[in-house]
């Protein structure tokens, strides 16, 4: 060494772990730091920077020393400055990501480390960085420091502004999605099979909005696909879960959150092939980001995004989930089924799940019942779960089509009640399975108990003079009556119904329904959509109290032509007052 060289000086560092004792007096962060686990014993390595004056704030000379264990804390390997000024403005210890690589930023996993100076953590340390420090001339420099555990998601309660996330294990959220059914309070919280995308956001105007061409997470289906033992070797949807992606950025850089886009699954075809319904896309703001990762106090407070969905963050009961907080998306009124059934002279029976946009139809095979059923009849239950189905000429053989798994099963009916010999209709109305056999001379109703599948007789209405409900269809109004609609020559008839007083009255001789087949009321109750038998379409019809007026028609895609057929839903007619 020569004399005019500086003499170099010993720099130790050493470490204590710091535990979460109120230093900062702040439950909630306390809370978020005792959930972090971390221990010395599995660590060898400290990273520190230091910095002179001039390579403030981001330059410096990085380090990765070797470490003993003394007492509770730690002492790094030394480290040799000239006397002068410095500043440490990094200080964790830290593991390799990839061994075989050398040490550098890019190399390393932060496992414990000191916060920053105005952080949120900055109270539960003494000391917090940028840190200046003298080096003395023959002196053996001796710094210590309080370090805390340290995961990427809390990286923002460090006040590390530099730090960059990666997109790796547990660097997620997770959320669960259910639909809210106010029509079925056994099954209150349904389950919401959909495939799951995530999305950078942008703004237009004051408008969060997917941000690029596409997403930049595949998050995928939140359902399995089972194959029952009991059936019949064909898959339905099973366990729904909950689904986690990683954020595509630092939360600083966040400020609009995520948008995640739901696929729901609306059916499945005859030969197996899921279906989807229109994409639902839900804001995930970062409010509720920062709740999930524990980085804001837990509120619990509901976010209402409008169109029926809200967002929150959950607690979860398990003891052994890994976060405790789950980010919860709920749709209300999110199944709206709507149903027809299509059957011919040639004995072709088949059950479509419709969806409406727009002027269109869109018309998907979800039962071929060709060879089983010759002229089926349907009505969806009003917890909007089950689909039954039965034939005119075996009102025995009953099939039950379950909306959620997707899958159907045949049930026979219970001997010792009252089967009917011929049934041409199945209605849901005041929450009770009605099949009717509807002739020219009388209306014969049964109710047909879904628990045991057990008929019973509930009455039978005389009609003088007679009238032909032979084809009609029945839907069920707010009233506890039901509405008949069926051919006239070249007009319709509809009728009030009302089975508990044995009363029928006409209410319209419409020519506008000429042709007409199958009625059911759609989701605002004050539509009702008939088949038209004289084209290939349906038709939307309002009533004022003394007259329909026709409101539009839909257009089946793919192309389609009726011969017979019913429509079902689990929608009340809402009479006007």
């Amino acid at each position: 060494m020569s004399i005019d060289e500086p003499q170099k000086v010993d720099l130790v560092f050493q470490a204590n772990l710091t535990k979460p004792v109120l230093k900062s007096a702040n439950l909630p962060y306390d809370e978020m730091l005792a959930a972090l686990d971390c221990d010395w014993a599995d660590y060898g390595t400290v990273h520190v920077r230091i910095a002179t004056a001039d390579q403030l704030p981001d330059g410096g000379t990085d380090y990765y020393l070797g470490y003993t264990q003394v007492g509770e804390g730690i002492a790094s390997d030394l480290v040799q400055l000239t006397p002068g000024t410095f500043y440490l403005t990094r200080f964790e210890i830290v593991e390799k990501i990839d061994e075989n690589q050398d040490w550098s930023e890019a190399n390393s996993k932060i496992l414990l480390a000191t916060p920053m100076d105005n952080s949120a953590f900055e109270d539960f340390v003494t000391d917090v960085l940028p840190f200046e420090f003298e080096v003395g001339t023959y002196e053996k420099n001796r710094l210590v420091f309080d370090v805390l555990c340290f995961n990427q998601q809390v990286a923002p309660a460090f006040g590390f502004e530099w730090f960059d996330y990666n997109i790796v294990e547990g660097d997620e959220i997770c959320v669960f999605v259910n639909c809210i059914n106010e029509y079925d309070r056994e099954n209150y919280h349904q389950v919401f099979a959909a495939d799951m995308y995530a999305w950078k956001t942008g703004l237009e105007g004051e408008t969060v909005v997917p941000a690029g061409d596409a997403p930049y997470w595949v998050v995928g289906p939140n359902y399995e696909l089972t194959t029952p033992e009991s059936g019949d070797g064909s898959q339905i949807i099973g366990a729904v879960t909950p689904m986690c992606f990683p954020l595509y950025d630092i939360l600083a850089d966040m400020e609009n959150g995520v948008i995640l886009q739901l696929n729901p699954v609306f059916g499945k075809t005859a030969e197996g092939e899921l279906i989807y319904s229109d994409s639902v896309m839900v804001h995930i703001s970062r409010d509720i980001i920062l709740e999930y990762l524990g980085i804001s106090d837990y509120t619990g407070n509901v976010e209402d995004l409008g169109d029926g969905i809200s967002v929150k963050v959950e607690l979860t009961d398990d003891p052994q989930a890994e976060n405790p907080r789950y980010i919860h998306i709920m749709l209300s009124d999110c199944h709206k089924p709507a149903y027809f059934e299509s059957h011919n002279d040639n004995q072709v029976a088949e059950i479509y799940a419709l969806g409406f946009v727009g002027t269109d139809v869109l018309m998907t095979k979800i039962l071929d019942l060709t060879g089983e059923m010759r002229d089926p009849h349907i009505a969806v239950a009003p917890n909007r779960r089950q689909l039954y189905v039965v034939d005119s000429d075996q009102s025995d053989k009953i099939l039950v089509y379950d909306l959620y798994s997707m899958s159907s099963e045949f049930f026979t009916a219970d001997p010792g009640g009252t089967v009917p010999s011929k049934i041409t209709q199945l209605v849901y109305a005041d929450g009770t399975l009605y099949a009717a056999d509807m002739g020219i001379d009388s209306l014969t109703f049964y109710v047909l108990n879904p628990d045991g599948f057990t008929y019973s007789l509930y009455s039978t209405i005389e009609l003088t003079p007679g009238v032909d409900f032979s084809g009609g269809d029945l839907i069920a109004t707010d009233a506890g009556t039901l509405w008949s609609f069926s051919k006239n020559g070249s007009s319709a008839y509809v009728y009030e119904i009302n089975i508990a007083s044995g009363t029928v009255t006409q209410l319209a001789n419409e020519t506008g329904m000429y042709q007409v087949f199958g009625a059911m009321v759609y989701e605002d109750g004050a539509t009702i959509i008939t088949g038209d038998g004289a084209s290939t379409g349906l038709e939307r019809w309002s009533w004022n109290g003394s007259a329909f007026s026709m409101l539009g028609t839909y257009t089946p895609v793919p192309a389609f032509t009726y011969i017979y057929g019913d429509l079902a839903s689990p929608f009340l007619f809402q009479v006007p007052d």
